[in-house]
């Protein structure tokens, strides 16, 4: 019965995270509706964009290295973030090329977006921010 407990507990110790934020698991719930549930709304900020990592650079062959789909697709939806300066992607799509595991390209596109608090209204036409403040 010993040698049950330790062996389990061993196989389940050898497991490693790897974790990111990436935009998915940030504590902010945001459905495909665009109702937030909490006090900030996700607002577009421009067109749609495209990022993409490959291995025909030494740069992207680093990054590439061993990752699943999975994590391909949240690094390349990071890093596109980042490059493009905005919070999130909405609606991101992603393109890929394997062979076998290995992922040799990805690419992601989609629409950036920031996150704005409730207490600011914006312009969808403007894309500009609407002061309320309204002084007496």
């Amino acid at each position: 019965m010993a040698f049950m407990v330790t062996a389990i507990i061993a196989f389940t110790s050898c497991g490693s995270a790897r974790s990111g934020a990436g935009g998915y698991d940030t504590g902010m719930g945001v459905d495909a509706r665009g109702r937030s549930y909490n006090s900030y709304d996700l607002v577009p900020v421009g067109d749609r964009i495209t990022y993409t990592i490959d291995i025909s650079t030494p740069e992207g062959k680093q990054k590439l290295y061993k990752l699943s789909l999975a994590e391909a697709q949240r690094l390349a939806e990071t890093e596109a973030s980042r490059k493009y300066n905005c919070d999130r992607l909405i609606d991101p799509r992603f393109d890929y090329l394997k062979k076998g595991k290995r992922i040799l390209r990805i690419t992601v596109d989609g629409r950036p977006g920031n996150y704005r608090t409730r207490d600011n209204q914006y312009d969808s036409r403007t894309r500009q921010e609407i002061d309320i403040n309204v002084r007496h």
